[in-house]
């Protein structure tokens, strides 16, 4: 199988039968930690290059103002933000837009309920701006009592806290995953070792050099590893495709961002095609660390025992 031929009978041994489907699933495992650890860099890259440098600003009503009035005091915000250094424009959301923004968490009655819902004004601003958000947010009291200044930044920064703290678990899972594959290795070939030792004695008796047994493990854990990376590295890929999938269909973040035009917090995990190609190698690393582990357990007990 994948042109690599071992001269010992190892593959009669019950347990490397098994040791593709093992390392299949550390593999998957693998895999899984490392896409969702891309994904979710390139999800916190997207959500601060979304957010930062954008304000909202709710002017709330009550019942009894009118139309007229609710107009004149939107007019004085929307001129007030524009004057404002740093801001580079804005735009009122209409009440459709805020009931869509309102749907995922209140259902499709949202635009029915029996409270005003406040104006929302979303705010662009500049690249280099450096904005007084304290005597904003007075200017604004001036002229709405309750108007607020919603910052994305102030409240972003916990998520993008909490997506770095998935990132490194992520990676820590991975690190203990391909220590155990490494353990899995180690116990495999030594379990071989002792099956076959009175034939690796015979051989090692009409002058086969350790280097040469080595060689035998070495070649068989190579084209397991390449088996059970393969079939675990597809599954990952076909589960991660899958999840993706299910979050931007059915999430309530994935109807937020269509509301918003797509932009937000969208929660897209697709994976870039370098990423994909990263997760391609790990077959292949697997392949090597299994290789290089067999080998070293082999010379190493050989040198104790033989």
């Amino acid at each position: 199988m994948l042109g690599l031929r071992t001269d010992l009978p190892l593959d009669r041994d019950a347990a490397a039968k098994f040791l593709p489907w093992i390392l299949g699933f550390m593999v998957y495992l693998a895999a899984l930690a490392v896409g969702s650890a891309m994904a979710v860099d390139r999800l916190a890259a997207h959500w601060q290059s979304g957010l930062t440098g954008n304000l909202t600003v709710e002017v709330p009503f009550t019942d009894d103002v009118s139309v007229t009035e609710r107009s004149e005091v939107l007019d004085k915000v929307i001129d007030l933000l524009s004057a404002t250094p740093g801001v580079a424009g804005t735009t009122l959301l209409d009440d459709r837009e805020i009931a869509r923004l309102l749907e995922p968490w209140l259902g499709p009655e949202a635009g029915e309920l029996d409270i005003p819902l406040p104006a929302m004004i979303a705010v662009t601003l500049r690249d280099d701006a450096v904005l007084d958000q304290t005597q904003l947010q007075r200017d604004l009291a001036a002229v709405q009592p309750g108007a607020r200044v919603d910052a994305h930044a102030d409240w972003i920064a916990d998520a993008l806290a909490f997506l770095r703290g998935l990132k490194l678990l992520a990676l820590l899972l991975t690190g203990l995953v391909l220590g155990a594959t490494a353990l899995t290795i180690v116990f495999v070939t030594r379990t071989g070792l002792s099956i076959h030792r009175s034939v690796i004695e015979i051989v090692h008796l009409i002058g086969a050099p350790d280097a040469y047994i080595a060689g035998q493990f070495q070649a068989q854990s190579l084209r397991l590893g390449l088996v059970g990376g393969l079939v675990g590295t597809l599954l990952a890929a076909a589960t991660l495709a899958g999840a993706d999938h299910l979050l931007r269909v059915a999430g309530p973040m994935a109807q937020m961002a269509e509301a918003e035009g797509g932009t937000g917090l969208a929660l897209d995990l697709r994976l870039l095609p370098w990423q994909w190609g990263v997760l391609a190698l790990l077959p292949v690393a697997t392949a090597l660390i299994a290789m290089v582990t067999a080998r070293w357990t082999v010379l190493r007990s050989l040198a104790r025992f033989i």
